[in-house]
């Protein structure tokens, strides 16, 4: 199997390629993942999936890789927390175990969208990636990534619209 990404054609090692990925890919896991779950335990979580089967030099694409699986583990972990979160109300506990600061609305408004969202959100608008690019790291078709993109931006707009009525 040949690998696509030129880090990964012998120049560097694991290390280097790893060094060369993690700012990136920690900026996306702050994107994607629950306030409560640090971005570098996403991370290193999606590292040590990837490293349960061998070497990552064995992955064709490692970044889409670890994006998809970052992106399923901000899903589990975003279940997991409305779990507790149901089971604390129910039980008569109302305050959350993680005080959370306040941020400025724009950003609340795409934290409260779902991770995949805001995944394709962050890939299109930030990183500035186009769709087949979106689609190859999120496991998704083109037209699909262009639909939940406009989804979410429609959200995101009508969001931001009912703040500035009140």
């Amino acid at each position: 199997m040949k690998p696509q990404n030129a880090e990964l054609d012998g120049r560097t090692g694991e290390g280097d390629l790893f060094a060369q990925l993690y700012p990136a890919l920690r900026r996306f896991a702050a994107v994607v993942g629950p306030l409560e779950v640090e971005p570098d335990d996403l991370v290193q979580e999606a590292v040590e999936r990837a490293l349960r089967g061998g070497p990552l030099d064995r992955f064709d694409r490692l970044d889409a890789y670890l994006r998809k699986t970052m992106l399923n583990l901000a899903s589990n972990h975003r279940r997991r927390l409305g779990r507790a979160r149901r089971a604390r109300t129910r039980l008569g506990g109302h305050q959350d175990l993680v005080t959370q600061g306040e941020y400025p609305s724009n950003v609340s408004d795409i934290l409260a969208l779902p991770p995949r969202a805001r995944a394709i959100v962050y890939l299109c608008d930030i990183e500035g990636r186009s769709s087949a690019e979106v689609a190859a790291h999120l496991g998704m078709t083109p037209a699909a990534v262009r639909t939940a993109a406009v989804r979410a931006r429609r959200r995101l707009r009508a969001d931001l619209g009912e703040e500035e009525a009140s």
